[in-house]
């Protein structure tokens, strides 16, 4: 199904700028007739994930080309993900070059010399914060606590840099586990400029529901100076509390923006990209849970209905890090949010159990253009599951 848009008309909101995922490259390969429907969810900026499983060569030119192709009146969107011992929990993206702080502070200047002085929004060490502040979490014993405090004094010394601590949304849901986050909060933010954190990353939690947890946040932290940014890139539908992985109903939601209607969220964000799936657990590139991340499948319902696909397929170059990983498709069923329609709020219970830490880096982008947040689809964005379904795995608790 043809996509089309309804207007590039751009409003007074900070535009957000980064590069295609390089998923997507393989995705069209694989499915030339959705090639449209994937080049309309390129038109946005889907956050670019700077990460210590990319080689440098593949780093630097992930930053070469958004300096290149976004202008300097726009704000950059880069994952940073590369913490000593991250994915401590799960062991799944644990790979990569960082192994030490020391490695981690090099690692760090190659990012913010490349970036120099440019407006950027970092959204820094998906799972870190949650790992490290949860009970029996094993982010302390990891030397979480002080290699976030070196990533936010590196990248605070750029004065246009705008910061957010990534963090599971379940870890505000209840008073005793947003305080600790607070606690932690306070302790990060001394290193530097912090200007909250960043929830619902590859999650569903619907974007009232993120707003009612950014506010627990605030309270616990007694103040509102800090907010939230939600990644909105599969939370249209919401999901049922006890569904976190893959789920079928899902949908894409609000498009990338500063313009939020929400008085505690700064932005909506697309951070993992929309129709990546979660990895079975079985390779080393993807997410905590399901198989491996690296395809975006958009069609065309709004029903939920689907159907099933599984392709292996070779990356084209620059290449993932990570050798001997398949690119089986899967995603889930939805649609992407109208530009003036708010999504009904689903009602939800109040998470007891926590997923799989959920956010990996996505591969390396080949880049193709700067992609504005202001600009919505007005058609409708069905992804392809498969057949796969994600392995229970030891969940976080987000209370004893």
């Amino acid at each position: 199904m043809a996509l089309t848009l309804s207007s590039i008309g751009l409003s007074s909101a900070e535009e957000l700028c980064s590069i295609p995922p390089y998923s997507y490259t393989g995705a069209k390969q694989s499915h030339p007739e959705l090639t449209t429907a994937i080049e309309t969810l390129e038109n946005y900026a889907i956050a670019s994930w700077f990460t210590d499983r990319q080689s440098t060569d593949e780093r630097s030119t992930t930053i070469s080309d958004m300096l290149s192709q976004c202008s300097e009146d726009t704000r950059l969107s880069v994952v940073v993900y590369g913490i000593p011992n991250k994915d401590c929990a799960a062991g799944l993206s644990s790979e990569g070059s960082v192994k030490s702080t020391d490695d981690y502070k090099a690692f760090l200047q190659e990012l913010t010399d490349a970036v120099g002085d440019r407006k950027v929004l970092y959204v820094v060490e998906p799972d870190a914060l949650g790992l490290l502040t949860q009970d029996g979490g094993c982010g302390a014993s990891a030397g979480y606590l002080d290699n976030l405090k070196v990533a936010v004094a590196a990248l605070s010394a750029n004065a246009n840099a705008e910061l957010y601590v990534d963090i599971g949304y379940w870890m505000l849901a209840y008073p005793d586990s947003a305080s600790k986050v607070a606690t932690a909060m306070k302790d990060i933010g001394s290193s530097g400029r912090v200007k909250g954190v960043t929830i619902n990353t590859s999650n569903y939690r619907s974007n009232d529901e993120c707003a009612d947890y950014c506010t627990n946040f605030q309270t616990a932290m007694g103040s509102t100076d800090m907010k939230c940014i939600v990644d909105t890139s599969r939370n249209y539908n919401g999901s049922p509390t006890s569904d976190w992985c893959n789920v079928p109903t899902a949908g894409i939601g609000k498009p990338p923006t500063s313009e939020t209607g929400i008085s505690n969220i700064d932005y909506f964000m697309w951070i993992k990209p929309p129709g990546e799936r979660r990895e079975q657990g079985m390779s080393k590139i993807g997410d905590g849970s399901g198989t491996p991340a690296g395809t975006a499948y958009p069609t065309s319902s709004s029903t939920g209905s689907s159907s099933q696909s599984s392709t292996d397929q070779t990356p084209p170059s620059p290449t993932p890090t990570t050798d001997n990983s398949s690119w089986n498709q899967e995603q889930t069923a939805g649609t992407v949010a109208p530009a003036d329609t708010t999504p009904a709020t689903q009602e939800t219970a109040t998470p007891s159990m926590a997923p799989v830490p959920e956010s990996t880096a996505p591969s390396t982008s080949i880049p193709v253009t700067m992609t504005p947040s202001t600009t919505e689809p007005v058609t409708e964005v069905l992804v392809v599951p498969s057949q796969i379904a994600c392995k229970a795995k030891k969940r976080l608790r987000s209370r004893n």
